[in-house]
C-alpha cells in the first residue's frame, strides 16, 4: 500500500525556499559576487553572453560550439533584463534560482520516507549546504543546472497526466540539457524506465498516447541543437564539441594548447587544463595546430596516446576520474578563495562530510529504500553524473548539483537502518518474550 504524504509539505518547502534565499543573498552581497569573478569559465560566460546581446559572431564561430549554449544564453537573457552591471538585482536573482532546489527536496522526500521531520531535515540541510551555496557567487551553470534538474525530478516524481504538465516536463528538460547535455542519459534512463512500465498497463498505443508531449519537447531541441552545431562548425551533432573530454578520459595527457588562424588572417591560441588534474607535468601537455576542439585532431591525438596502454589501465584511469568527484580536490573555482580562513574550511569540512556520510548513506538509501518513481529519478541523475566523470573527467564541483538528490538518499538510507535495526530489536524481544512464557507455562 502506498504511504500517504504528510501534510504541511509545501509550508516545509516555502520555509525551506526562504532560508535557502536568504543564505545565498547574504553570500552574493556581501562574501563573493558573480561581478568580482569574471575570469577563466566566468569570463568565458559573460564574454559569450555580451557577444549574444551585441550579436557579434567570433572570426571562427567554432568557438561558440566549444560550450553548451544553455549557461550563456540564461546569462545573456540575466543581463538584459536586470543590466550588465546591477549587482543587487543579480544578487536577488542568483539567491532565487538557487534556493529553489531546497523547496524542491521536500516533495521528494516525503516519496522516500512521508514524515515532516525528514522533509524539514531535507530542506534544512539544501538550504544550508555550503557547497550549494557557494556557486551562487559565480556566472557559472550549476545553479542554473540544480535548479532544473531538481525540478524536473519533483516533476517527474509527481507524474502529470494531463498534457500541460506533460509539456512543461518536457520543456525543463530541454533546459537542463542546453544547459549541460550530460542530463540526456537522465532523460534517456527515466524514459526507458517509464516505457517499461506503461507498455504493460497501456499497450503500445496507450504508451505512444502517454509518452508524445514528454519526449516532444526534447526532440525539438535535439534537432535544433544540431542544426545550429552544424551552422558553425560543419558537421552534425548533438549541441558541442565533445573531443576535449575525450581526451581527458583514459589518457594520461592534462593540458591542450592549440595555435590556429581563420581564412581572414586572425589567429588565436586556447588551452585547457582541467583543475583536477593539476600538477600537469610536461608529458601531460599537448600542443598542436588547429582549432582546439578539432574531434579529428584530437581523437588522433587520444588514440596515439592510448597505443599500448592495457585496457586495465585505461580502466583505472577512469575508476580515478570517478573518485575524483569526491576526492583528492576541493570545488573549483571556490577553491582560488581561501581567506578568510573559515572559507577553506567550509571547503573541506563539507569535502569530509559528503565522503564519509551523505555518499554511504545515499548508497544505503539506493538499496534500503523504496521502489518508486522518485528513487528512479534520483538513480538516474546518479548514475549520469558518475558514468559522465567515467568517460570524460571528473572534478568535485561537478556533484555539487546532484548533492540534493545525495541527501535525500542518505536521509532515507539513515530511516532505513534505524527502521530495521528498531525492528530486529522488536522481534528479539518479543521472541524472548514468547520463550520465557513458554518455559513458565511448563512450570
Amino acid at each position: 500500500m502506498k504511504a500517504r504524504a504528510p501534510s504541511g509539505v509545501l509550508g516545509i518547502a516555502l520555509a525551506s525556499f526562504v532560508v535557502a534565499f536568504a543564505v545565498r543573498f547574504y553570500w552574493v552581497l556581501h562574501v563573493q559576487s558573480p561581478l568580482d569573478a569574471e575570469y577563466s569559465d566566468m569570463g568565458g560566460y559573460v564574454a559569450r553572453a555580451e557577444g549574444l546581446l551585441a550579436r557579434v559572431v567570433p572570426d571562427d564561430p567554432r568557438l561558440l560550439t566549444t560550450y553548451p549554449f544553455g549557461t550563456h544564453t540564461i546569462l545573456a537573457l540575466e543581463f538584459l533584463a536586470l543590466g550588465r552591471h546591477s549587482g543587487r538585482a543579480i544578487a536577488v536573482a542568483h539567491a532565487l534560482v538557487g534556493a529553489i532546489p531546497a523547496a524542491c527536496v521536500p516533495f521528494l522526500m516525503v516519496r522516500l520516507v512521508p514524515r515532516r521531520w525528514a522533509a524539514a531535515l531535507a530542506g534544512g540541510l539544501v538550504a544550508l549546504w555550503y557547497p550549494q551555496v557557494c556557486f551562487t557567487g559565480f556566472f557559472l551553470s550549476e545553479i542554473w543546472f540544480s535548479a532544473a534538474i531538481a525540478l524536473h525530478a519533483c516533476f517527474v516524481a509527481r507524474d502529470f497526466r494531463r498534457v500541460p504538465g506533460q509539456i512543461a516536463t518536457g520543456l525543463i528538460s530541454s533546459i537542463a540539457f542546453v544547459v549541460r547535455p550530460q542530463f540526456l542519459m537522465t532523460w534517456l534512463l527515466e524514459m526507458v524506465g517509464r516505457t517499461l512500465v506503461l507498455l504493460r498497463r497501456r499497450g503500445v498505443l496507450g504508451t505512444v498516447r502517454s509518452l508524445v508531449w514528454l519526449i516532444l519537447p526534447m526532440a525539438l531541441t535535439l534537432a535544433a541543437c544540431s542544426v545550429r552545431l552544424h551552422a558553425l562548425a560543419g558537421h552534425w551533432g548533438l549541441i558541442a564539441e565533445s573531443g576535449i573530454n575525450r581526451v581527458w578520459a583514459d589518457t594520461d595527457i592534462c593540458k591542450l594548447e592549440a595555435h590556429w588562424q581563420t581564412p581572414n588572417g586572425s589567429e588565436y591560441n586556447y588551452w585547457f587544463s582541467p583543475p583536477s588534474k593539476q600538477p600537469c607535468p610536461q608529458s601531460g601537455s599537448i600542443s598542436f595546430t588547429g582549432f582546439i576542439a578539432d574531434s579529428k585532431i584530437l581523437d588522433a591525438i587520444r588514440a596515439k596516446r592510448l597505443r599500448g596502454v592495457p585496457w586495465w589501465r585505461r580502466l583505472s584511469r577512469m575508476a580515478s576520474n570517478v573518485d575524483l568527484l569526491i576526492d583528492r580536490n576541493l570545488p573549483w573555482p571556490e577553491t582560488n578563495y581561501r581567506e578568510p580562513p573559515w572559507r577553506l574550511a567550509l571547503q573541506e569540512d563539507f569535502r569530509a562530510l559528503f565522503k564519509f556520510v551523505i555518499f554511504p548513506l545515499c548508497l544505503l538509501g539506493l538499496v534500503l529504500g523504496p521502489r518508486n518513481r522518485t528513487t528512479l529519478i534520483l538513480a538516474a541523475n546518479l548514475t549520469t553524473v558518475v558514468v559522465a566523470a567515467a568517460i570524460f573527467f571528473g572534478e568535485a564541483r561537478y556533484h555539487v548539483p546532484y548533492d540534493p538528490f545525495a541527501i535525500v538518499l542518505a536521509i532515507t538510507g539513515a530511516h532505513e537502518v534505524f527502521r530495521r535495526a528498531l525492528g530486529s530489536v522488536r522481534r528479539l524481544r518479543h521472541t524472548r518474550r514468547m520463550e520465557l512464557a513458554a518455559v513458565t507455562s511448563h512450570l
